[in-house]
């Protein structure tokens, strides 16, 4: 493993890693691995030199895996859970997890388009297409890559234009509820200095639940009509400097699946509970299951996205400078039935809150300078700047009673977030086999509502250690710190809140000191790659995600609660045995749990079991502790699992049957760890038989979710403000939640040229 001064790791620390993905093993390629080359560390190394948990995805492993979007990486990442509701993403990650979504709500997970700061959770179900692999750092990472990396970071990269011949691809798949996606790539070197690489998909599906309020599938929920295209143009006139420019955008159009979870099971009325939705109105129906509701008013998500991206690179021969300017304009609606139920009508719930608004500019620039040496230092320093300015609001139901109001009905909330960081690490070689990693960044943030922001200074470190026991293997251990930015509530709950003396205009920062030891090893010669890491983090000023009622409705508010405590093991593996066979396998135990962790009460819950307690007397429940409670999207232990067989036909290429698995245990999908949040321990498996005639065409049938497995990826509880069929002055404390997709199947061809 020598890499003597490759890894410019500016914080790792004490780590036991995990690796798994690369799968550049591909029907009829040699059987040892083939090494996989990362820019976690903002430099080019083998992801086996570097010391932190990180899976390296290759396009052969995505596709194998069938990731076209963020959505299926829990698949193949040890620990990570895949929350989701709505049109936003909730990744989890030792511990870590998001309640808080939309314009301003900071991940707990960064994810980075080709270098580029993906700065909201909706804007991360972005589709995946066309790229050269995906990074996923298990995690703070907040030296290198800056606040809301708290859990970890995704850097996915895009390929690039070859100046070498003309090439590229197309692909159309076929699947269950009418499902039509197409795609094209066409790479074009215009000359031997300037080439451009041109990318297009359109996606499109019926619904994967089934509103049963009208016949045929126009309001069914979950259906998709996704375009995406983008443009790079690369010049390189000399070996020393190039200018690499990406233009992309997107649009979605969908039918809501609601932003806190589509389904009620259940809810608490005045501290006892009971199953179904218990506050809708007289007559409605029943939902049926997780994949069968009925909604008799209209629900949308309509999103666009559009990002220009400038990159400049020039060799100083010393090091390598790198300027990246992106501009990214976004705009957004989201609206659903928000009394979940097939009765009632939006005239008799006039200006009810049904959804959110959104339009936002973000624009970012990072300055980097990278040493090129050989000698015993190497080194990296960057500058990073970030704004966003964005303007949302609530939507309510129309006071004319004439259907949906999709304009600003209950003010504006102009919100503003800007980081400006400066940075450096540096990797030392005592010996040709130990080297020691520092790294460090100031930060300088302010976020919040105009008119009300909040600003900070804080500094991040990350401290390591590396040693190579052999030229196979590698030990390490490091130290780091990362954050979550605070933030400010919407100007109309902090006025709703201010008149119950409540102060929740602010709130600040969580933090997180994290430990890590780990190895790194190749094995059998080269067959088999197995790496594991052990990991403590220590979690503080923790957000927790509050409710109000607000204009006849529930509405979502941010607080500071308290402690988690997260450690953990993770292992990831892979291996060919022989040329025919090809195995990955991961496992992740997970110990999370709140310490002093102090939210909001909600009122329909009761005492629960002496949790919540009226603090100051006044007769009203004011506090809930979550204390020993497990974090949202948090088992004890998961497992997963690729399989697959090459049969070599001759003359007509290679079948290479498929079994991908993943088994979890039981976990909450919410803070507070009621009975109809929990999800039980299951299995899920995947199927898919590929085709290669071993030239140009390849053909690939699938099955996901054999098991057909409806899994609660988020629950929420709640207290809705409305009565419905409930008696006049009890307390309600609701639950709904989100389900993963049903079993479905495709089919698609593709062709290489």
């Amino acid at each position: 493993m020598n890499k003597k001064i490759q890894s410019s790791n500016l914080a790792i620390a004490v780590a036991m890693v995990s690796f798994v993905g690369s799968s550049a093993f591909a029907a009829g390629t040699s059987v040892l691995m083939e090494e996989v080359l990362v820019t976690a560390e903002k430099r080019s190394e083998s992801v086996q030199d570097v010391s932190a948990s990180i899976t390296a995805l290759s396009p052969e492993m995505m596709a194998r895996s069938g990731i076209d979007d963020v959505t299926r990486l829990e698949h193949v990442v040890p620990g990570m859970r895949m929350g989701m509701s709505g049109n936003e993403a909730r990744i989890a990650i030792r511990g870590t997890r998001s309640n808080n979504v939309g314009t301003e709500g900071e991940q707990t997970v960064g994810i980075f388009q080709d270098g580029v700061y993906v700065a909201t959770s909706t804007q991360a179900l972005g589709s995946y297409v066309d790229l050269e692999r995906i990074e996923v750092l298990r995690g703070p990472q907040g030296t290198l890559y800056g606040r809301n990396t708290f859990g970890g970071a995704i850097n996915v990269i895009s390929k690039a234009p070859d100046f070498d011949a003309t090439s590229g691809s197309v692909m159309t798949l076929i699947g269950d509820k009418n499902r039509r996606k197409m795609q094209g790539v066409l790479n074009l070197p215009l000359s031997d200095t300037f080439a451009v690489r041109l990318v297009g998909m359109t996606d499109e599906h019926d619904g994967y639940i089934t509103n049963s309020f009208a016949a045929g599938t126009d309001d069914d929920l979950d259906n998709q009509d996704t375009t995406y295209i983008r443009m790079t143009a690369a010049w390189q006139p000399t070996d020393e400097f190039q200018a690499t420019l990406r233009y992309s955008e997107s649009s979605k159009d969908t039918n809501s699946t609601a932003i806190w979870g589509y389904q009620q099971v259940g809810g608490y009325v005045d501290g006892d509970y009971q199953d179904g939705h218990v506050y809708q109105f007289e007559g409605a129906t029943q939902d049926a299951g997780p994949w069968n509701v009925s909604r008799n008013e209209s629900s949308a998500a309509v999103l666009d996205d559009e990002s220009l991206t400038l990159e400049l690179s020039y060799d100083l021969s010393f090091a390598t400078a790198k300027l990246t300017i992106n501009q990214t304009d976004f705009e957004g609606v989201q609206f659903y039935d928000s009394d979940y139920s097939d009765a009632g009508s939006l005239s008799e719930q006039a200006g009810k809150f049904i959804g959110w608004n959104s339009s936002q500019e973000d624009s970012s620039s990072e300055l980097q300078l990278t040493s090129n040496s050989d000698g015993a230092l190497q080194w990296t320093l960057g500058y990073y700047q970030f704004k966003q300015e964005s303007d949302w609001g609530w939507i309510g139901s129309d006071y004319d009673g004439n259907g949906t109001n999709v304009e600003y009905i209950w003010g504006h909330n102009m919100y503003e977030s800007e980081s400006t960081a400066i940075y450096g690490n540096a990797t030392y070689s005592m010996t040709d086999s130990v080297r020691l990693i520092a790294g460090i960044r100031s930060n300088e943030d302010k976020i919040g509502r105009v008119g009300s922001i909040n600003t900070w200074d804080d500094t991040l470190w990350k401290a390591a250690v590396e040693v190579d026991l052999n030229e196979d293997t590698m030990v390490y251990g490091s130290v780091s710190t990362g954050f979550r930015a605070g933030g400010a509530n919407g100007a109309a709950i902090v006025a709703t809140l201010a008149a119950e003396g409540i102060d929740a205009d602010l709130y600040d920062p969580e933090f997180v000191t994290a430990y890590e030891a780990g190895i790194k090893t190749i094995l059998q010669d080269g067959r088999m790659t197995l790496n594991a890491a052990i990991f403590m983090n220590e979690y503080t000023d923790m957000h927790a995600q509050s409710f109000v009622v607000l204009n006849g409705g529930a509405s979502e508010y941010t607080m500071n609660g308290g402690e988690v405590d997260a450690s953990g093991l993770e292992v990831e593996m892979q291996w060919a045995p022989t040329d025919k066979w090809y195995i990955t396998a991961n496992v992740a135990f997970l110990d999370a749990e709140f310490g002093t962790y102090d939210m909001a009460a909600l009122a329909g819950l009761g005492s629960l079991g002496g949790r919540q307690v009226d603090l100051d007397a006044s007769g009203t429940l004011d506090s809930l502790s979550l204390k020993g409670y497990a974090p949202a999207l948090a088992p004890e232990l998961t497992v997963g699992f690729q399989v697959s067989y090459d049969i070599n036909l001759g003359d007509m290429g290679t079948l290479t049957p498929m079994l991908q698995g993943t088994y979890t245990s039981d976990y909450y999908a919410h803070d507070i760890n009621v009975a109809p949040a929990e999800q039980k321990a299951h299995t899920k498996s995947d199927l898919r038989l590929i085709w290669d005639s071993g030239d140009s065409v390849r053909v690939e049938a699938y099955i996901l979710n054999l098991e057909d497995e409806a899994v609660m990826n988020r629950a929420v509880v709640f207290g809705p403000g409305v009565t419905g069929t409930v008696a006049e002055g009890s307390s309600v404390a609701s639950v709904q939640s989100n389900w993963s997709r049903p079993r479905t199947w495709g089919m698609s061809i593709s062709y290489d040229f």
